[in-house]
Formats: C-alpha cells, sequence, structure tokens
C-alpha cells in the first residue's frame, strides 16, 4: 500500500512501463511511473519534505484530475483474481486467472477458454482495476481486442475454483438425473408394450393362404383322477383330462391348442407357426384386444356376406 503526502491510501495494482495503475476512492488511474517518490509514497516511508509545497499540491491535482467515472467506485479486480469475460466481436466467453507468478503462467500467444495469465500482459493490464459489466478495449499485436467483464472472482481461498466444482458437480448430478429418467421413460413404454394372453380377442392371418381369422382365447384346465398311493397325497399313477370351453364354431379356442400356443406371448405384427401332422403353418399376429368387439363383427359380416 502507498499514501498520499496529505495521508490518503493508495494502492498499486500494476506496473507497465514506465506506468502504474493506481485504485484511489475507489477509482482506476493509469499514471507516470515517476510520480512515485514525489506524489505518493510507501506507507511505511517518509514523505519527502524537500518538496515544496505548492509543487506538492501541483502534483497531487494533476494525480487526482482525471479520476474514473462513479460506476468505477466500487470493488475492482486485483492481481490473482480470477475474470470471466466476453470477447464482443466473436461473442466467446472465456475465464482467465491474473498472475505475477511466472511460472504458473499457461496463456502466452493466444487466448484460449481459460488459463493463467500474465498481470503484465495487454489483457491483463486492461482489466486491472475494472469491474464487473465494464467494456474494455485493448491492443494485443497492432489487433484492437475489445471485451467486457462479466464477472470477477477474489483470489482468497480458491473461490473459483471451488465454485466451478461445485457447478461441474451440480452438472454431472443433473446429467445422471435425466440419464435416469430417460431409462425409466423407455422401460415404461416398454412395459406398455402389452403381449398375447388368455382372455384376448386375436385376429390372425394364415401366410399360406391369406385367410383371415379372428378368435379368442380361453382358458383350460387339467382334471387329475388318481390311482393307489404309498403316500398321502401322491398318487402312484393317474388319468388326467383337459377340459375347456373352447368351441371353435363360437370363434373361442382353447389355451392348450397349437394356435393358441403358437401366438400367446406374441406382439402385434409378429409371426407364430405351428404343426400338425407334419405340415407347418404360419400366422401373423394383425391384432389383439381384450374385447369381444372383434368376433362381433366377424360374426356380422359372416352373417351378411
Amino acid at each position: 500500500m502507498y499514501k498520499l503526502a496529505n495521508g490518503e491510501p493508495v494502492e498499486v495494482v500494476s506496473k507497465y512501463n514506465d506506468r502504474i495503475i493506481v485504485l484511489y476512492n475507489g477509482a482506476r488511474l493509469d499514471r507516470p511511473a515517476d510520480i512515485i517518490g514525489r506524489v505518493i509514497f510507501p506507507m511505511e516511508e517518509e514523505i519527502d519534505r524537500s518538496i515544496p509545497d505548492a509543487e506538492k499540491r501541483a502534483m497531487l491535482n494533476t494525480f487526482k484530475n482525471s479520476k474514473s467515472p462513479d460506476h468505477m467506485r466500487r470493488k475492482v479486480i486485483h492481481e490473482g483474481d480470477t475474470v470471466c469475460i466476453k470477447f464482443i466481436e466473436s461473442g466467446r466467453k472465456a475465464v482467465y486467472t491474473l498472475s505475477n507468478d511466472k511460472s504458473k503462467i499457461t496463456i502466452h500467444d493466444t487466448y484460449p477458454d481459460e488459463g493463467v495469465i500474465d498481470e503484465q500482459s495487454p489483457l491483463g493490464i486492461a482489466v486491472l482495476g475494472m469491474g464487473t459489466n465494464d467494456i474494455v478495449t485493448f491492443y494485443d499485436r497492432d489487433h484492437v481486442i475489445v471485451i467486457q467483464i462479466l464477472s470477477f472472482f477474489l483470489k482468497k481461498e480458491g473461490m473459483y475454483q471451488r465454485m466451478k466444482e461445485q457447478k461441474d458437480a451440480e452438472k454431472m448430478l443433473e446429467h445422471q438425473k435425466k440419464k435416469r429418467k430417460a431409462e425409466e421413460k423407455v422401460q415404461r413404454s416398454v412395459s406398455k408394450v402389452r403381449t398375447i394372453r388368455t382372455g384376448d380377442t386375436v385376429c390372425v392371418e394364415f401366410l399360406d393362404t391369406k385367410e383371415k381369422k379372428a378368435f379368442k382365447i380361453v382358458q383350460a384346465w387339467v382334471e387329475l383322477h388318481g390311482g393307489s398311493a404309498s403316500k398321502p397325497y401322491r398318487p402312484m399313477s393317474y388319468d388326467s383330462k383337459t377340459i375347456t370351453d373352447a368351441n371353435p364354431d363360437e370363434d373361442t379356442i382353447s389355451e392348450t391348442s397349437p394356435l393358441a400356443r403358437a401366438v400367446i406371448g406374441k406382439k402385434r405384427g409378429e409371426i407364430g407357426s405351428f404343426t400338425i401332422n407334419g405340415h407347418k403353418t404360419q400366422v401373423r399376429v394383425i391384432a389383439f384386444f381384450d374385447n369381444d368387439a372383434w368376433l362381433q363383427k366377424q360374426k356380422t359380416q359372416s352373417a351378411n356376406p
């Protein structure tokens, strides 16, 4: 820190060539470097008493004259801060950390999206002492570059790094949530694709004859007649008989019939096959429903050819 002859504090934030950038009452001032020792003095040193008071007042007025506007009287960028900027011409955004440690500098020629930049570089000098939303114009290798300062973060406690890590973690969590929702949506859509089961009315096309036929699959059950048993409830022999209410003349077939077995578990458009007396027959599922609407339609068409 530095001070004026009257004891007011002045902060030197950057030095380059024969110029210095200082902060005075919140304003960013670009001044000749030789004013140190004549107008501003290190805080711990005595003020040079050999300079006449009139000369001191004149130099002090010159020092103060071109203050920045009132909007600069706020928090401004210092060495070590991390700055988020937007290049006005391209609209590209970038994040840079200002440093005076040459070993940490990662940006030398071009301006990538992120990195550590020398505070004495053209960009570093341009942003030091500036604040959020300021638009800055500077020259770099004979090119005019215009940027807007979107925000900046103090160097203490690695604030920007922690915020960046938090945002990355939030993005990852959001990505995982979206992925899980997408998987659940697919799973729900797959589960909605029902297959044929007992009790459905099914319309099929016999591929060899192109005949279309609708029928309802009805339940069948097995009746067991046990013989003598050496142990309770375990017959040594039994006779079985399949019982069903199916009546093909009424467009109902048993779930144990070859045709029903060929289509149960199938979806619309799939092909099933069955073999009777060595002859293989294929059928395509046209549609199926859990009501008898197709049967009623089929009966009406048969009654009115």
